[in-house]
């Protein structure tokens, strides 16, 4: 082998996939050797903080430890524990159902009210005189079927002329 090892050949190295090429290369090439040393002398150190810092956390008073009997059995189900699971998944599918009906209940509330605004809307335009001029509509006949006139004065608006 006369190129330097990958990175991921180094990486297959430190989990323990290695080949007979890899392994004679290793040996005979110092950079790739130094550079092996050097990241399992990392790993090693930081197993040992890990080991260290796992040991301080850990410490378990003696009434709590765990006990030869209770290391043999495995551990039973906690009948509490799953039904406070099965209430907080029952929790978490019930909050987009009730946002989902309070979201169709505003809706149809703004419907509603569009469908008010709208029919005052239409009751306003098709009014035949406008509100502020209802009071002189009042005063001025606007009735043109009625018959009240005498036949003689009826005219014929489009010639001017008198019907008979």
């Amino acid at each position: 082998m006369s190129q330097h090892l990958s990175e991921r050949e180094i990486s297959l190295w430190m989990v323990g996939e290695r080949t007979p090429q890899q392994e004679q290369h290793v040996r005979e090439c110092p950079e790739c050797g130094a550079e092996l040393a050097r990241l399992e002398a990392s790993l090693a150190l930081f197993r040992g903080s890990v080991r260290h810092w796992s040991d301080r956390q850990v410490r378990v008073p003696g009434h709590l430890a765990p006990t030869r009997r209770s290391r043999g059995y495995p551990a039973r189900p906690r009948p509490l524990r799953w039904a406070l699971v099965a209430a907080a998944l029952l929790l978490l599918a019930a909050i987009p159902i009730y946002r989902n009906v309070q979201d169709r209940q505003r809706q149809a509330e703004m419907a509603r009210a569009d469908a008010l605004l709208l029919e005052q809307v239409d009751a306003e335009v098709s009014r035949a005189v406008p509100r502020p001029m209802e009071p002189l509509a009042k005063l001025v006949s606007w009735d043109f079927s009625s018959t009240d006139e005498p036949v003689e004065n009826r005219r014929d608006t489009t010639e001017n002329k008198e019907i008979p």
